[in-house]
């Protein structure tokens, strides 16, 4: 596998999937942004800009687009979308060429439901488990920053073990820079990912603080862990064999992280958007209702942000 004529689609060139899809581009991969709005607007008349501390600021060779069905075939589709925009990507995805023979699909997505569904429309065959672990967003249209998280990508065959497809796909991304690496068992990896993302999601959009502020108060950083143990808990009993010192491994790891990071769904409800409640700390509540185990914390974050799912009023 080369990244000379290696042809990616990045569905939803926000955050994320620009910082990816930017690297990848950078290496020489022929990458189409897929966009809306003033962001692809800008794209196309100045060009996409990524500003990264883990790559450089750089100006991304890519095409952009709005319009899926106009996308002939690629090598791999980087699916980042938000939550809410999930079943319009699909549909979208699959009304042209773009997923043909041998076509690999990986998600950025939070959540752990992604790799399910994509499968049930796409076939399992092109669906790899994929965890991505980032800070970056849109600055302004046509510009995204990343300025924290270790910009990884772990990336694995959902049937478990090695394969051909992700050595290649693992070793054509750390050629571009990006820090990726392989898993055997990548369905522990999403939900030790899963794990991380209910807390530091949930709990930045609680508090509207950044992780600095939530780790200097003792009441928070009790509540933070609690989050922690309760989808530990929930993925065991879903048949995940997540260790035990895993809560409390995530909390020394994300204490050490970048102070003033704060979670992609505290980024949103600060901003008005919509934010992915129901994917995360709802899910959890959902899955403990169903285990008949407690989640009063993940069931607080919930029950606050719930009105704020759809956004802001306008």
């Amino acid at each position: 596998m080369s990244d000379d004529n290696f042809k990616v689609a990045v569905v939803g060139a926000g955050g994320t999937g620009a910082y990816y899809g930017g690297a990848l581009a950078r290496a020489g991969a022929e990458v189409t942004m897929i966009a809306r709005g003033p962001h692809l607007a800008a794209i196309r008349t100045n060009g996409l800009q990524l500003r990264s501390v883990l790559l450089g600021d750089f100006p991304v060779e890519c095409s952009a687009t709005d319009d899926m069905s106009s996308i002939d075939r690629v090598d791999l589709v980087i699916f980042a979308v938000k939550s809410w925009g999930t079943d319009a990507a699909i549909e979208a995805m699959g009304s042209g060429n773009m997923i043909g023979e041998g076509t690999m699909i990986i998600s950025t997505q939070n959540g752990i439901d992604s790799e399910a569904v994509l499968s049930k429309t796409f076939g399992e065959e092109h669906v790899l488990g994929c965890t991505a672990t980032v800070s970056a967003m849109i600055a302004e249209p046509g510009v995204v920053d990343q300025g924290g998280g270790p910009g990884t990508l772990v990336i694995g065959e959902l049937s478990g073990g090695p394969s051909a497809r992700v050595t290649a796909l693992v070793e054509l991304c750390v050629d571009a820079g990006i820090a990726a690496e392989s898993n055997d068992d990548i369905k522990l990896a999403i939900w030790e990912k899963f794990t991380f993302i209910c807390a530091l999601s949930g709990m930045t959009a609680l508090t509207r603080k950044p992780i600095g502020e939530i780790f200097a108060q003792e009441s928070t950083t009790e509540m933070y862990f609690q989050v922690l143990t309760e989808v530990a808990a929930v993925g065991r009993a879903e048949g995940v064999a997540l260790p035990d010192s895993m809560a409390e491994d995530l909390l020394a790891t994300t204490q050490a992280r970048e102070a003033f990071i704060i979670g992609s769904m505290g980024h949103d409800l600060i901003a008005g958007n919509p934010i992915e409640i129901a994917l995360l700390n709802g899910r959890v509540a959902e899955l403990g209702k169903k285990h008949n185990i407690p989640t009063p914390a993940n069931f607080a974050i919930e029950a606050a942000l719930r009105p704020h799912e759809m956004g802001a009023v306008n």
